[in-house]
């Protein structure tokens, strides 16, 4: 009896949900953690073509890249590290500036130009052959996202992550606000791999557009799929770790997505969404999209009830 009354008068900061502990201390820390680790490694590196540390860097990055707010978008961090869609074509533009004369200091420039996208065109892009100035302003870039992760990290650690955990604050003022930020977060990741990074390539039928699928000139279209799936997977699992059951469906439901995800890796073209251009082999591309969405439709239907939340609106809807 008097346990059960010391635990009605805890605060609530002594009763945070567990499951927000969970997708803290199991997925959002430390993959922010591991994104400062991946860019200051790249940063540290003196090769003028960090290939294998950009790559690195860029999958820590797509594994936070729909935990798209609190941290990320102070000063448009989450743009600095990585600016696409591109539809303007404003990235060139940004890194002709960047080469030229009375170039602008890295972190003052247009978001266009700095990331991970950026250095992608400037070590993939023939447009950019290997030069001094190239050089420099990859290892300007490198060392301008470590910065940035490295302060998006911070906030997480220093502040942001325990007004999730004690939601009684202006920003969160219940744990159901702070399970709604994580499930949508969670939402919006999946929704952004589907229409976004597969739709936008897919196009329609009579036109696929293939030049507009992400990060296509290093072939790593279907590797940033399969790096956000893998990510969300851990989130959801996180946010359903109360219910095994729920849990075990979660699983096989990004499992088949994974499998198929593998399977085109096995196509020509797969690499980099090319395969749109082959009906036969756009098909499998298409029922990978479907089975993401039939994720978002059993998040929804059972995940988010669970949590007490819905989608709402998220980063991608705009104002």
């Amino acid at each position: 009896m008097r346990l059960a009354i010391l635990f009605a008068l805890l605060p609530l900061s002594a009763m945070a949900d567990d499951r927000v502990d969970a997708a803290l201390d199991q997925h959002i820390l430390p993959a922010f953690a591991h994104l400062t680790d991946s860019t200051a490694a790249l940063a540290a590196s003196d090769d003028c073509a960090p290939v294998a540390a950009w790559a690195q860097a860029s999958d820590a990055w797509q594994a936070v890249s729909h935990l798209r707010f609190g941290p990320t978008e102070v000063n448009n961090r989450g743009f600095a590290l990585a600016y696409w869609p591109d539809p303007r074509g404003a990235t060139p533009k940004a890194l002709n500036t960047l080469l030229g004369e009375n170039a602008p200091a890295v972190a003052d420039a247009s978001v266009a130009g700095r990331g991970f996208y950026a250095m992608e065109f400037l070590l993939f892009d023939p447009a950019y052959p290997a030069s001094d100035a190239r050089c420099a302003l990859v290892q300007a870039l490198a060392a301008d996202a470590n910065d940035t992760a490295t302060a998006i990290a911070q906030d997480w650690n220093d502040r942001y992550a325990d007004l999730l955990r004690d939601p009684t604050n202006a920003t969160y003022q219940s744990e159901t606000e702070a399970l709604q930020e994580l499930y949508k977060s969670l939402q919006t990741g999946l929704e952004f791999t589907s229409d976004t990074r597969i739709g936008r390539p897919l196009g329609t039928f009579d036109h696929p557009r293939a030049t507009r699928a992400e990060m296509r000139r290093s072939g790593r279209s279907l590797n940033n799929v399969v790096v956000s799936l893998t990510s969300l997977q851990q989130l959801a699992r996180a946010l359903a770790s109360e219910d095994p059951e729920l849990t075990t469906e979660i699983d096989a439901a990004f499992d088949k997505a994974l499998a198929r995800a593998d399977e085109i890796a096995q196509i020509e073209g797969g690499a980099d969404f090319s395969l749109v251009d082959e009906p036969q082999n756009r098909l499998k591309l298409e029922v990978l999209q479907q089975n993401i969405d039939s994720i978002r439709d059993l998040l929804a239907m059972k995940l988010g009830p669970q949590l007490g939340v819905s989608a709402g609106f998220n980063s991608l809807d705009g104002d």
